[in-house]
């Protein structure tokens, strides 16, 4: 199989295939949540695609009509983040400074559940965190996901566990530095 990665667009066919993409993914165990795509759609929209150092790529198959078949985006993680002002509670004190004072984050990724396990998600991921400036990324996902495996193939260490507001399940936070040349 031949795959394209390029920049998630704004709108259009392109980033309406990348919502359902990301629908098909999240609508399957352990998520079972079919309208999390609207919710990444409204996310991306109104505030996400605004935030320091956004990127969103997408991974389409020129011989199925460029169908995206994965999608990942990511930003800074700066205080008054949603997500970042709830983890640094919740972690350990002595992970703070290094983690959490100017890290990337790597905040949405889905493969079609068809093309999982085919390294879409490792391309997407690569993809995205090359030539990244900042000293390293931090994500979370379910510990009832298998996700964590392909984050520890790539590098990233588990830095702790939390549970989300109204979350019945626990989440890894998971990290990686960056080797920067000097």
């Amino acid at each position: 199989m031949t795959l394209e990665v390029s920049v998630l667009p704004d709108e259009g066919l392109l980033f309406n295939s990348a919502i359902h993409c990301y629908s098909e993914a999240f609508s399957l165990p352990p998520y079972s949540d079919p309208k999390r795509g609207e919710e990444v759609h409204a996310r991306l929209q109104s505030t996400h695609k605004y935030i320091d150092g956004f990127q969103a790529f997408i991974a389409t198959d020129p011989a199925a009509n460029y169908e995206v078949i994965g999608m990942c985006y990511g930003y800074k993680s700066k205080r008054g983040q949603w997500w970042h002002d709830t983890v640094k509670q919740k972690l350990t004190e002595s992970l703070l400074p290094i983690w959490f004072d100017s890290a990337y984050e790597l905040v949405e990724i889905a493969v079609q559940p068809k093309e999982q396990g085919r390294g879409i998600g490792t391309l997407l991921i690569n993809y995205l965190l090359d030539k990244r400036t900042e000293p390293g990324c931090v994500l979370s996902t379910r510990t009832d996901s298998q996700a964590h495996e392909l984050y520890e193939r790539l590098g990233f260490s588990t830095l702790g566990q939390i549970e989300f507001n109204n979350s019945t399940v626990p989440y890894y936070i998971m990290g990686k530095t960056f080797r920067h040349k000097i």
